[in-house]
């Protein structure tokens, strides 16, 4: 997708109404408008009076001087409050949008970003486009009508001066801003990347920060996010240059046009016999005519980073058209996708010959054969790093495989859309979020007809059910930064209740009883991994728990053991 047509979809994300957009350009028109209305008049005023005729003659020039002082600050607030309303809501609108939109992809290419650089494009570069408005779209098109505006004052005037100023508004208007345009835009790709791998490294360094000292190798880390900021701040740098060459062009457009409408008032004054207003005007009005100008530079190079940014979330996404809240999800390719009904209650699920990982020369998992048959119960260990997650991840869809497949109910997963594989396979991943909202609509995640019933139940049934007892609302109390605050312990047990409510036919887990004291967390292990009355999930489901409590693995529960360079080894009857 090219950077244009990133930038196009984007703007239908942000979904700005046109009337609300054409309610800003008129605002910011009619600033400038009074501001250049003002030194016209003002102009007048001051030549006018010099040839001291009846006071009564200037009084009118006197009030409109007044009344245009005024207005200019009212419109500019108009301006700002309209423009600043209209930006905010479109990034409210992409924002929106882009969650949609991410929420219904059914490939890996989410998986694949890390995680600082899918926070700095869903932060940074959507407030880029927010940018786009006010500082690329609304500015192009105030600088078209006071274009016109100022040619169509100045022509009855003096044609010669007329002449000069068009010249000298095409020097400011398109070529000073198509030279930013392609200077900025070669060095903009730059600063954006440069900004994504600082995000990157320093989310890395913060999540990591304790593992990281102990093993050494923190400084190493520091040193690198120094090298990265070293590389932002000059690329930094380099965008600053061409943004000064094309400052530096409007004050010379202005130069040539008020050198222009000196000749052509000394023309008019002493060949025309031209009045002492006339000459003034002509003298002075150049230097209120440029304000639209200046900031067409600017706005070419926000215009450039827009791209940039566009292209960036197009990567991840960015649909056509923007979508609604009810449009059906989008499925797999029709060439690929396949007719299938999963079982709601219960699937096989198969890896053959599976090689995973995220980069093809250092694959994690090497040549694995797994036959989960429903209701089978897996434990995987392994250490940290040798690629238990991107094992899951694999298993449900959200990674494609390196080598190999992975099949549910005999249908190979790369053939299924992503609401058939999630109607199959259900993962739970151990950084899944805890949403800034009430303990009740936590749950209502991943079931959104849950009653307080189901809530309680699924609560009591991971240990949770003193907690919201001894919340001040129960389930309506607020978690996050501006309500209860949610220890570690407490965060496992709520994302293992959301996994109870949403079942499904495979389960897979990642570290659902990490931070948990020891007892309490062998207690849900076993749990999950022992068919039974006493089970959290149904016989029929099957459920492929990862974990680092060997302890606690009930025996009989088939162990996959991940070990370095990939190699596993299965063991299906302790």
């Amino acid at each position: 997708m090219s950077s244009t047509t990133a930038l196009r979809r984007a703007e239908r994300a942000l979904e700005i109404p046109l009337p609300r957009l054409l309610a800003a350009v008129l605002a910011a028109c009619a600033t400038l408008a009074s501001a250049f209305a003002l030194a016209a008049v003002s102009a007048y005023l001051v030549t006018r009076a010099w040839t001291m005729p009846p006071v009564l003659d200037l009084s009118v020039a006197v009030v409109m001087v007044r009344a245009l002082g005024i207005s200019r600050g009212v419109f500019r607030w108009l301006d700002r409050m309209i423009t600043h309303d209209v930006a905010l809501r479109g990034v409210v609108s992409l924002r929106t949008n882009l969650f949609i939109a991410l929420a219904r992809r059914g490939d890996d290419t989410l998986t694949r970003v890390r995680r600082g650089d899918l926070l700095s494009r869903l932060g940074d570069d959507a407030q880029e486009l927010g940018d786009h408005v006010i500082k690329a779209i609304v500015p192009g098109l105030v600088a078209v009508v006071m274009f016109v505006v100022v040619l169509a004052t100045i022509t009855p005037l003096s044609v010669l001066a007329a002449l000069t100023m068009l010249a000298a508004l095409l020097f400011a208007g398109a070529l000073a801003p198509l030279a930013a345009y392609r200077a900025a835009r070669l060095s903009e790709d730059a600063v954006i990347t440069s900004r994504s791998v600082v995000a990157a490294s320093a989310l890395e360094i913060l999540d990591d920060a304790t593992s990281l000292r102990l093993d050494g190798r923190l400084d190493e880390h520091l040193v690198q996010l120094r090298g990265d900021q070293h590389e932002h701040d000059a690329a930094i740098d380099r965008a600053a240059v061409p943004s000064a060459v094309a400052s530096a062009a409007v004050p010379l457009a202005m130069i040539l046009a008020v050198t222009g409408s000196l000749l052509a008032a000394g023309t008019a004054w002493l060949d025309n016999g031209a009045s002492a207003g006339q000459v003034g005007v002509l003298l002075l009005l150049p230097l209120s005519s440029f304000e639209a100008a200046t900031a067409l530079p600017a706005a070419a190079s926000q215009y450039a980073r827009s791209q940039a940014a566009a292209a960036r979330l197009g990567e991840i996404a960015l649909p056509p058209t923007a979508p609604g809240p009810d449009d059906p999800v989008p499925d797999a390719p029709a060439d690929t996708a396949r007719e299938v009904t999963i079982d709601p209650d219960r699937a096989h699920l198969r890896a053959v010959g599976l090689t995973a990982g995220w980069h093809a020369d250092a694959p994690r998992i090497r040549d694995l054969d797994l036959d989960l048959r429903p209701g089978s119960r897996l434990a995987v260990t392994g250490a940290s790093g040798t690629g238990k997650s991107t094992l899951l991840s694999t298993l449900a869809g959200l990674l494609d495989p390196l080598a190999g497949r992975v099949e549910l109910d005999g249908h190979d997963l790369a053939s299924l859309s992503g609401r058939q594989v999630r109607q199959g396979v259900v993962m739970f991943a151990e950084d899944a979020h805890v949403f800034a909202t009430t303990v009740r609509e936590n749950l209502r995640v991943v079931r959104a007809d849950v009653d307080d019933a189901g809530a309680s139940a699924a609560l009591r049934a991971v240990g949770l059910d003193y907690w919201v007892a001894t919340l001040p609302r129960g389930l309506d109390t607020m978690l996050g930064p501006d309500g209860t605050t949610v220890s570690g312990g407490e965060r496992r047990r709520l994302l293992l209740a959301r996994a109870v409510l949403r079942r499904g036919p495979v389960l897979l887990l990642d570290e659902p009883t990490e931070h948990l004291d020891t007892a309490r967390g062998n207690a849900l292990l076993e749990a999950l991994l022992t068919p039974g009355d006493e089970s959290l999930v149904p016989a029929s489901t099957t459920v492929v728990v990862v974990t680092h409590r060997l302890e606690a693995i009930p025996e009989h529960t088939a162990v996959l053991r991940i070990g370095d360079g990939g190699h596993t080894v299965l063991e299906e009857d302790r």
